[in-house]
C-alpha cells in the first residue's frame, strides 16, 4: 500500500501544478485580452471623434475623445481631445488636455502639435483678454488653482499624511473657479487624415460650349464658347450647402439676318449661386451638384471700342443660370476635383444701353429680346480647408 501511495505522489502533484498553472495562465490571458478591448475600444472612440471633428461637431466628438483617454490614456487621444475643447470655446479644459501630453510618453510629433495648440489657445485667450486656469489630469475636467500661493506652514496648506485619516472636523475646501470659455476659432482647425468631401472654399475654372440664341433671331449666332472663373464657399458643412461667385466670358458668332447688322456678341457674366452637393458618404469621390444663380451680363455687340481701343461693354441685361454637375474628387484629401456639366443661361432684354446720341440703341443692335444659352462644359477645382488655403492647422491624430 504505501509503494502505491510513493508512486501516485508524482502524478498527484504534477495535476496540482497542471490546475494552478491553467488557473494563472486564465488569469493572464483575461488580462490581456481585457487590455486589448480597452484599446480597440479607445482606437474606435477616437476615431469616431475625428469624424464628428470632421462635420463641426465639436462637442460629440469631445465626449468621444475624452471616453477614449479614460480607456487608454495615450498622448495622442488628449491632443484631440484639446483641439475638441479649443473648437468648442473651452479654453481652460483644452490646456489641460494639452499639459497632459507630454505627461504620456508622447511621439515628438505628437508632441509639436500640443506645444503648437498651446501656443494657439494662449493666443486666442489674450486677444480676448481671459485668464486660464490649466490644471487637472488631462481628461477634460480642469483642476484648481490656489487662490494664494502654497505655504507649508500654513495648515491647511500642509500636504496630507498618508498614515493619518482625515479629519472630518476639518474638510479640505478647494477653491473654485468658473472655467474660462472664450470666443471659440471661427474655422475648423482640423483636417482628416482620410480623404474626404470636406472644405472650406474653392478656386476654379470652366470650359464650355453651346447654343442658343441671343437677341432678335439671326442678328447674332447661335453657336457660342466661353470659359468661367469661379469660387465657392461651404456654409453649412454638414448639410454640404455652398455659395458660389463667378465671372463667366462667353462669345457668340455671327449672325445672318440682312436687315440688321449681322455681328458678334461678347457677353460678361458677374454672378452668384447657390448649390448642394449630393455625395455617398464623406469618401465617396463622385459627387452631383445642382447650382442655381443669378448673374448681371455686361453685352459688347459687334466688340464695340472707345477711343482708346478698349473693348465696350455697355448693354446692361440681367440673366439667370442652372445647372447640374457630376465631380471627381481626387488627391490626398480630395483637394482635385474634375467636373463634367450642363446648363442654361438665360437672359433678359437690355435693360440700359447708351442713348440715341452716343450709340446704338438695344433695338438697333437687336437686344431688346432676351435669350436662352445651353451649354456642356469641363472643369478644375481645387479645394482648401482654411481660409486662406494655407494647410491645415492641425491633423488629428
Amino acid at each position: 500500500m504505501s509503494r502505491l501511495l510513493t508512486a501516485a505522489a508524482p502524478l498527484a502533484s504534477t495535476i496540482v501544478f497542471g490546475i494552478v498553472f491553467g488557473i494563472v495562465f486564465g488569469i493572464a490571458l483575461a488580462g490581456t485580452a481585457h487590455a486589448q478591448s480597452q484599446a480597440e475600444i479607445a482606437a474606435k472612440l477616437n476615431d469616431e471623434g475625428k469624424e464628428l471633428m470632421f462635420g463641426n461637431k465639436f462637442a460629440e466628438a469631445a465626449k468621444k475623445f475624452q471616453e477614449a483617454v479614460a480607456r487608454v490614456p495615450e498622448a495622442k487621444y488628449f491632443v484631440n481631445l484639446c483641439l475638441a475643447r479649443f473648437q468648442e470655446g473651452k479654453f481652460d479644459e483644452a490646456l489641460t488636455a494639452c499639459n497632459a501630453v507630454e505627461l504620456n510618453n508622447p511621439t515628438e510629433a505628437v508632441k509639436d502639435k500640443a506645444e503648437k495648440l498651446i501656443g494657439k489657445i494662449n493666443e486666442a485667450a489674450k486677444a480676448q483678454n481671459l485668464e486660464l486656469h490649466p490644471g487637472g489630469g488631462g481628461g477634460g475636467d480642469p483642476g484648481v488653482t490656489p487662490t494664494h500661493p502654497t505655504d507649508p506652514s500654513r495648515p491647511a496648506d500642509r500636504p496630507a499624511d498618508p498614515n493619518r485619516p482625515p479629519d472630518p472636523s476639518r474638510p479640505v475646501q478647494p477653491a473654485s473657479y468658473t472655467p474660462t470659455v472664450g470666443r471659440p476659432p471661427a474655422q475648423n482647425l482640423a483636417l482628416a487624415v482620410t480623404p474626404d468631401n470636406n472644405y472650406t472654399w474653392t478656386l476654379g475654372i470652366d470650359l464650355f460650349g453651346g447654343g442658343g440664341q441671343i437677341g432678335q433671331p439671326d442678328v447674332y449666332g447661335t453657336a457660342t464658347a466661353g470659359f468661367r472663373i469661379k469660387g465657392d464657399y461651404i456654409l453649412n458643412p454638414a448639410a454640404r450647402l455652398g455659395a458660389q461667385a463667378y465671372l463667366q466670358y462667353s462669345h457668340l458668332g455671327q449672325g445672318k439676318n440682312d436687315m440688321l447688322s449681322a455681328e458678334t456678341l461678347d457677353v460678361v457674366d458677374l454672378g452668384i449661386a447657390g448649390y448642394k452637393h449630393f455625395c455617398l458618404g464623406n469618401q465617396s469621390r463622385l459627387c452631383a451638384t445642382p447650382l442655381v444663380g443669378v448673374q448681371l451680363a455686361l453685352m459688347s455687340p459687334a466688340g464695340q471700342m472707345d477711343g482708346t481701343g478698349s473693348q465696350l461693354f455697355n448693354y446692361l441685361a440681367l440673366g439667370g443660370r442652372a445647372e447640374i454637375s457630376l465631380a471627381y474628387a481626387f488627391g490626398t484629401r480630395f483637394e482635385h476635383v474634375l467636373s463634367l456639366m450642363a446648363g442654361l443661361n438665360a437672359y433678359t432684354q437690355v435693360l440700359q444701353g447708351p442713348s440715341a446720341g452716343d450709340g446704338f440703341t438695344a433695338a438697333e443692335v437687336g437686344l431688346d429680346q432676351g435669350g436662352i444659352v445651353a451649354y456642356l462644359g469641363l472643369g478644375y477645382t481645387h479645394r482648401f480647408n482654411t481660409p486662406l488655403g494655407s494647410s491645415p492647422f492641425v491633423i488629428l491624430e
